[in-house]
């Protein structure tokens, strides 16, 4: 089973298990694109756009909780997760009481609930990493729970991969590998100046990352 690692911050080189598959799916983010996802993160941090101490990560469909204990590592006040999958969302907890008290874990369905959210930190950044049979048939589900989360003004920003890009006007779209990193920055119109990654450095492995569903 491969290791995932944290790769900044107070918990760097921490190491968590990738999750058991569910109904023969895999979930994990390629380390190069939680990277990438980072970096603008940072970026906003440097513009002023974004404190981490008074920041929310709120990280749904969350999996192996990576990107959450990334965002916990690097200085967010808190981090937020959504997992269904119940053996998924017990391994959550126990991952994440080992670190902090500032974690809220919940085991909902994200479709159902987003309009919903009782979270109510002034600054929001949000990552999404839906099942990638998802894209076949909910996409435009997808895309209305992004266009919710957007009309709050306290979400900075919006993250999601996928295996394709989903072409939506106002957002950009990076390729790693075979997944795609689609993003908005909430109130900026140009996002093509935020930090990238050089195609050239994707490792080799990258293209095997989620060739299972999510």
């Amino acid at each position: 089973m491969k290791a995932l690692k944290v790769q900044a911050g107070k918990l760097k080189g921490k190491s968590i298990e990738t999750p058991i598959a569910v109904a023969g799916n895999t979930n994990f983010t390629p380390a190069i694109l939680k990277k990438s996802v980072f970096d603008i993160v940072g970026s906003l941090v440097l513009k002023g756009r974004l404190i981490l101490e008074k920041s929310v990560f709120v990280d749904f469909f969350a999996g192996s909780g990576q990107m959450a204990l990334e965002a916990m590592s690097r200085g967010f006040a808190r981090v937020v997760l959504y997992e269904l999958a119940w053996e998924r969302s017990d391994n959550l907890r126990k991952l994440f009481a080992k670190f902090s008290d500032n974690y809220e874990i919940s085991r909902k369905d994200v479709f159902r609930f987003y309009n919903k959210l009782d979270i109510p930190e002034k600054s929001k950044i949000y990552f999404l990493d839906p099942p990638y049979s998802f894209w076949d048939k909910k996409k435009e589900k997808i895309k209305s729970l992004l266009d919710f989360l957007l009309k709050d003004d306290a979400t900075v920003a919006v993250f999601v991969q996928s295996p394709i890009d989903p072409n939506w006007s106002g957002f950009e779209a990076r390729k790693f590998g075979k997944n795609f990193l689609t993003f908005r920055v909430n109130g900026v119109g140009d996002v093509s100046r935020l930090p990238n990654e050089n195609a050239s450095e994707i490792s080799e492995d990258i293209s095997s990352f989620h060739q299972n569903e999510d």
